[in-house]
């Protein structure tokens, strides 16, 4: 083999190791472990580096997932904080439950110590109604999740007994 294909596998080997090469550099921050004790460390949304020996592993999520840099893993959007996640923020609120709004109501999320604790689906047909702190028939939860009211059940009418 002539020295073109050697590069050629060597770009080939860069590119599957840490992902595409741009201008000679990694598109991703390189993440230098020298000095650095072993361990897992965060690179950005979608990556971790693995420091072993001064050596450094590039560690992608796979698919559509992001850095959970809480738990230290890979994990879904909707259960991670901004910036790299759409979870719910729950500083400065409440302990308690509260409606997903994008869902239609159908799940909600779980507030602890301004911390999130994830989503609960409703079971089928069902959404979540706040006053009751669970999931409820739709007509019987008010809006803005529900189509209730203040008058879930029919009243008697006025001439309920009455002889005509």
């Amino acid at each position: 083999m002539n020295a073109i294909h050697w590069v050629a596998i060597a770009l080939s080997l860069a590119t599957l190791c840490y992902g595409d090469l741009k201008n000679g550099r990694n598109d991703k921050t390189f993440y230098d472990c020298t000095g650095l004790d072993d361990g897992l460390y965060i690179g950005d949304c979608t990556h971790f580096y693995r420091c072993a020996n001064e050596t450094t592993r590039m560690l992608p999520c796979p698919g559509n997932l992001v850095v959970n840099e809480k738990q230290m893993w890979c994990d879904y959007k909707a259960l991670v904080k901004p910036p790299c996640g759409t979870a719910p923020n729950c500083s400065g609120i409440i302990n308690g439950n509260y409606p997903d709004y994008s869902s239609r109501c159908q799940q909600y999320y779980t507030c602890q110590h301004e911390e999130f604790y994830g989503f609960t689906k409703c079971a089928a047909n069902l959404i979540f109604n706040t006053e009751k702190n669970s999931c409820d028939w739709p007509f019987l939860v008010k809006p803005p999740c529900g189509s209730g009211n203040e008058r879930v059940w029919p009243s008697k009418p006025d001439n309920f007994g009455s002889a005509h």
